[in-house]
């Protein structure tokens, strides 16, 4: 029994510093972590600083076309390089809120959504 004890808790650990390295479980978190500041993305108003947030994002991350790039073979369907085209990027990355797999809801692809 205390060796399934110290299992759950090493496992815990080991999945808190997951976290801890990207500095939180959202993509947001992330951002803060690496430097950036909330007015880097957002007006004083809490509001995305343009209405096309693929603006805000290729920013720091490139069009869209470099991102299709970045993520070339980390996965056997590149999730940038698909067939509905340029997606907003808050279509999958949320933010402050857990990402979604936006092609799981046709498709049966397994993507880590920051």
């Amino acid at each position: 029994m205390k060796k399934v004890l110290v299992l759950l808790l090493l496992s815990f650990l080991a999945g808190s510093t997951a976290f801890a390295a990207d500095g939180g479980p959202y993509l947001a978190d992330r951002h803060v972590a690496r430097g950036m500041k909330c007015a880097d993305c957002h007006t004083p108003d809490n509001k995305l600083k343009t209405s096309g947030d693929l603006d805000v994002c290729a920013s720091c991350h490139g069009d869209y076309q470099a991102m299709i790039k970045k993520t070339e073979g980390r996965y056997e369907v590149n999730p940038h390089g698909q067939h509905e085209g340029a997606l907003p990027c808050s279509e999958c990355h949320k933010g402050h809120k857990p990402g979604v797999n936006y092609c799981g809801g046709c498709h049966n692809f397994v993507y880590k959504v920051p």
